[in-house]
This record gives structure tokens, C-alpha cells and sequence, in this order.
């Protein structure tokens, strides 16, 4: 039995019974109140999708390829609903305002949001027999379980070089079944479809993708002792299309100057009330509370700011308050300077600011560093994202490196760049004009090349 719905981008939508019953768990429900986009509503006013429509997205987008490949290859109602599950929850395990506070407050190399994820899908099975009891019932065991992890978090696929199957929930010759939900070897997955296609509708910027025509176009192929997904040559175009749309969404949205300032002021509100907003745990510990955890959405902001003053609380709370207020008021983080976009790292921010500074005291905890990382994924050692994606020529042969050389000489001179921005936290005009002149001079020696 199947549930039909109404989705933006995707129109009529059918769902199997058993993921409703997910969806209709707290855990999910909690989604509607997270934000794709993080703080991009303050920039951009129509960017309210939710987290909640978007997984809901990817578990239909999952099912259409599934459908595709099936007309190629035997696959089994469980596998199909594992993968449709995967994509329903790859991304349950976000915190409020999405990545700002899994990359930006957290910031832990041993956490990530796909591994809360598959922390919350453990959750949700552990205390709703229902949803357990609807898995069994469709024939789910606890490989599939296993499975459906995996499917969230194949990052050991991009790390594979030697090409040992290390995965436990399928065997090899199914490990196509991995390139669907989140492809860490190609970056062509259902996710990138749904939140490219649904980002772009909200923020009011043209889709250049056509993913029904990458779906169409899609074979399965042998590549090293594995099932792998291919695509067919002539849609090329449309390939590097997906990954510059992802390139320049970044530049005018994820990662625009003022989503950017304000993402530091949230994150110094968090940091301010780090041990204000539950009595007994921290907020960056609440990663590991799971109850404590699923209470957290965006609408931390409000509770913040409806918070009533304590002798303990008072001095934090006060400074975390004034920064709601600004945030609300428009009286952000000023960027105050950024570098020519260059090839370089930035990584020692700390050593930057420190010579930025020099001699003037006054500015020691008014400047931040944010890195602008434009590329075309992370897929391909040399940059090119077409240099990872396996391509079928019209007799179904896998191309060679060589053939696919001889694709284009329409190319970037780089395939990735880096600016450094300079933010000042504070309102004070002096301090201000301090930071701008002390900022510009660091850019002025360290690229005389543009000055």
C-alpha cells in the first residue's frame, strides 16, 4: 500500500506505507523546523525549505532510479526500499541551521551529520515498535540495517583505492546500490538532484540541471570487479552542468558574504549559551544525548532570546540577546575585506590574524577568518569531476581515460579557488576603519601581484 502527496519540483509522489511511519516519528517530524539552507532566509527570503521536504524528496527521487535500474538488473523490493530509506534519512541527524552547527559550532573530525543520522535511525527503531515491527513485516533483517547505513555514510568508497569490498550490508556484485543515495565516488546522487533542483526554486535561481535525462541515460556497468553506474556520453554537458550549478550555487548562496556573517554571529550566540539551554548537559554535548539531541531545531534562536536572566546566566545570556537583536535588526558582522580569489590554502588563520594585527591590541577578538572554497567537488584528484564519472558510448562500451580526454578542450585553468574574508564583529566606527585599513594592508603584501 502507498500514501500519494504533493512535493515541490517532483508534483504527485507515492510512499510506501512503512516510510510514513518513519516520517511520522518525532525524530523526522523535528525536520520541518531545520532549514536547508541554514541562515540563507536572511538573504534570500524565499529559502524556507525544510530539511523535512527535502529528505522526502530524495527517498522519490531514490525510488524513480531504483525503477530505472531495475529495467537492467534484477533488484529485490528490500533493496529498493533500504535505498528509498537511505535517502528518506541521510539527513535526520542534522543539527539547527543544517551545517552551520555540524560544521561550524561542532567542528569535530569524528562527527558528522551522516553519522548522527544512522544514530537517530538506530533511535527511532529502539523506541517505536512500529516502525521496527513495519521493517520486519516487509522482510527487513538486521543486514538491511546495516545496509541502509551504509548507504548514508559511503564515504570508504572515495577512500577506496585498492578496491577491497569493505562494505557488509551487500555483497559486490550490488555496489551500484551505493552510488544512488550519496555517491562518494562520482558525486551523481539522488541528494545532489533534490537539493540543487529545490534550492534553486526557492532562492529564485535558474535549474540548468536535467536530471530525468541523467536518470534516463543511466546503465550499469563492470569497472574493476564491481557493478558500477554509468552514463552515457553524449550527456557530458549535462554532467559538468550539475557540478557547476553546485560550484555556483555555493558562490551566490551557501556561502554568500552576508549567510556567512550571520552563520558566526548564530554560532557565537550557541557558544555564549553553551551551557545555558539544558541544566544538566552542554550544547556541543548534546551529540551524544540523543533525547536532548531531537530537541534542537532552529527555533533554538527564539528560545534563546524568550530565556529569563539568572545570577549564574546573566552576563552570557545579556551578550547572546544583543546578538539576536542584532541579527534581527540587520547590524551584522561587517566584511570588512577579502583577497583576490588565488590557488592558496589559508590554512594558518590564526598566524593570518596575527600579522593582520600586529601591534593593535584593540583589534585581539574583533576579527574573524572565513574561507570562500569554490570547486567542482572533491571527487577527482585533479579537480575535473568528469575524470571520476564512468561514461558508455551508444554500443554500451565503458570509455577509456583516453577517449575521455578527447571530450572537451573546453576547460578551466583551475578547477578550484580560495578567497579569505575579513569580518569585524564590532559596531564601533573607529575599530571599523582600524580593521579595514589593517586588513587591506595584509592583502596589499601578500598579493602585490593585484595591488
Amino acid at each position: 500500500a502507498v500514501v500519494s502527496t504533493q512535493s515541490t519540483g517532483h508534483g504527485t509522489i507515492e510512499l510506501d506505507r512503512v516510510l510514513v511511519k518513519i516520517i511520522d516519528t518525532p525524530a523526522f517530524q523535528r525536520l520541518r523546523n531545520i532549514k536547508q539552507t541554514g541562515s540563507a532566509s536572511y538573504v534570500f527570503p524565499g529559502a524556507t525549505q525544510t530539511r523535512f521536504q527535502h529528505c522526502i524528496g530524495v527517498c522519490h527521487l531514490a525510488g524513480i532510479v531504483i525503477d530505472r535500474l531495475a529495467l537492467l538488473t534484477e533488484i529485490s523490493p528490500v533493496d529498493k526500499l533500504c535505498v528509498q530509506i537511505a535517502g528518506l534519512i541521510h539527513d535526520i541527524g542534522h543539527g539547527p541551521f543544517s551545517h552551520l552547527f555540524d560544521d561550524i559550532f561542532i567542528n569535530n573530525a569524528d562527527w558528522s551529520h551522516e553519522l548522527q543520522s544512522c544514530r537517530v535511525f538506530d533511535y527511532i527503531l529502539d523506541t517505536h515498535t512500529d516502525v521496527a515491527a513495519g521493517l520486519k513485516e516487509r522482510g527487513l533483517m538486521d543486514n538491511d540495517i546495516i545496509f541502509i547505513k551504509e548507504l548514508i555514510n559511503t564515504k570508504v568508497l572515495q577512500s577506496n583505492k585498492d578496491c577491497e569490498w569493505r562494505f557488509r550490508g551487500r555483497s559486490r556484485d550490488k555496489s551500484f546500490l551505493y552510488e544512488i543515495v550519496a555517491n562518494e565516488r562520482t558525486g551523481i546522487d539522488v541528494d545532489k538532484f533534490d537539493y540543487l533542483l529545490r534550492d534553486c526554486y526557492y532562492l529564485g535561481v535558474n535549474c540548468t540541471l536535467d536530471w530525468r535525462r541523467l536518470v534516463h541515460m543511466m546503465k550499469i556497468v563492470e569497472k574493476d570487479g564491481q557493478r558500477r553506474i554509468a552514463i552515457r556520453d553524449k550527456e557530458k554537458d549535462n554532467v559538468f552542468n550539475m557540478f557547476y550549478l553546485r560550484m555556483h550555487m555555493r558562490r551566490i548562496a551557501y556561502q554568500h558574504p552576508t549567510s556567512t556573517s550571520i552563520d558566526f554571529m548564530i554560532r557565537d550566540v550557541l557558544k555564549l549559551c553553551n551551557d545555558l539551554v539544558f541544566p544538566d548537559v552542554l550544547l556541543s554535548d548534546t551529540i551524544h544525548d540523543m533525547e536532548k539531541y531531537l530537541c534542537l531545531t532552529d527555533c533554538i534562536l527564539s528560545i534563546i532570546s524568550h530565556m529569563q536572566p539568572t545570577e549564574k546566566n546573566s552576563a552570557n545570556l545579556q551578550k547572546a540577546k544583543e546578538l539576536v537583536r542584532r541579527i534581527h535588526s540587520r547590524q551584522l558582522y561587517s566584511l570588512i575585506c577579502e583577497t583576490p580569489p588565488s590557488t592558496r590554502d589559508f590554512k594558518n588563520k590564526e598566524g593570518i590574524l596575527d600579522d593582520v594585527i600586529g601591534e593593535d591590541k584593540i583589534l585581539r577578538g574583533q576579527l574573524i577568518t572565513s574561507v570562500l572554497s569554490l570547486n567542482f567537488g572533491n571527487w577527482a584528484s585533479s579537480g575535473d569531476p568528469l575524470q571520476t564519472v564512468l561514461f558508455y558510448d551508444k554500443v554500451g562500451n565503458v570509455l577509456s581515460d583516453k577517449l575521455y580526454n578527447n571530450f572537451s578542450t573546453f576547460v578551466p585553468s583551475s578547477w578550484s579557488q580560495k578567497q579569505l574574508r575579513f569580518y569585524c564583529t564590532s559596531e564601533d566606527k573607529e575599530i571599523l576603519g582600524l580593521a579595514r585599513r589593517k586588513c587591506n594592508e595584509w592583502v596589499q603584501r601578500s598579493f602585490p601581484e593585484n595591488s
